[in-house]
């Protein structure tokens, strides 16, 4: 009895599909599915967003050590038109910069923040109002976007580790 090449094609999908569906059940943890999501997650995005209501005054009183308090030592800056900022210092010199600006001041207002299921990460996005003295000497806005990506520290206290922000077009 000889088969189709359609009908050897079939046999072959109907069990490479087996075959995933078995190794996919298999190599699920317990750590997988629906009752594995983190069940502190509404309470972590409350630390979150306290958190990140302080960062946004201690940026408001121009506070250099309160704002950079909220990063871990690996933590990445990435600013806008400038180089990464991925050492203390060069986070320091970034925000020094900025704080010694005429005219500096920054409003920020977070949209959104979601916890990973694992619970270790999380990520926070929103907007900007900035404004400083342009070369000019003129009090310029600009407005723009920030994400920032939190690790929950081994000590339990949430760090920035990445921080982002770009400007909206002129």
């Amino acid at each position: 009895m000889s088969r189709s090449a359609s009908q050897i094609i079939r046999w072959h999908l109907s069990w490479g599909i087996a075959v995933l569906a078995i190794a996919g059940t298999g190599a699920c943890k317990p750590t997988c599915g629906p009752g594995s999501a983190n069940s502190n997650a509404a309470s972590d995005v409350v630390i979150i967003q306290s958190l990140a209501n302080d960062w946004f005054k201690a940026i408001d009183a121009k506070d250099l050590e309160k704002t950079l308090s909220f990063y871990a030592p690996d933590a990445q800056y990435l600013s806008a038109g400038r180089p990464a900022a991925v050492t203390p210092d060069e986070r320091r010199t970034l925000w020094a910069a900025d704080y010694a600006t005429a005219g500096f001041a920054s409003q920020e207002a977070t949209s959104k923040i979601e916890v990973a299921r694992s619970g270790e990460l999380a990520y926070q996005s929103g907007t900007y109002v900035g404004r400083a003295a342009n070369e000019k000497g003129e009090l310029a806005t600009s407005t723009g976007k920030f994400l920032v990506v939190w690790r929950k520290q081994s000590s339990g206290e949430w760090k920035a580790i990445i921080d982002i922000d770009n400007a909206d077009a002129p």
